[in-house]
């Protein structure tokens, strides 16, 4: 796979999905949870997944779609791979609030420069 510097990837496969959610750190705040673990290559990949009792297929997406807007404002290291989830209160949540949320996060466990 090429990747160029500082770029950010998907983490598509199921394999992938696991083995961070096995292995990964977790830390959590009230709307989010951010999974991460090294990687070793020269680029980072996230994956955003939200739970199927959370809403409809509109909401689950409008989720999504709020999240991927914010990660190209974060600075994110490299050779990390990560996975965001959407907790239950995440779609009644302002999209301001699930930015600084996230922002925080990435910046407490040290992924963000």
């Amino acid at each position: 796979m090429i990747a160029f510097d500082n770029q950010i990837l998907k983490l598509k496969k199921n394999t992938d999905f696991r083995l961070v959610w096995a292995t990964g750190d977790k830390k959590v705040s009230t709307n989010l949870l951010l999974i991460y673990v090294d990687n070793k290559e020269k680029y980072s990949r996230v994956g955003i997944s939200s739970v199927k009792n959370y809403g409809n297929a509109v909401q689950r997406n409008k989720i999504i779609r709020r999240i991927k807007s914010i990660i190209p404002m974060i600075n994110i290291i490299q050779g990390k791979d990560i996975i965001i989830i959407a907790r239950k209160k995440t779609k009644y949540t302002k999209f301001e609030i699930i930015q600084n949320e996230l922002i925080s996060l990435f910046s407490t466990c040290g992924l963000s420069c």
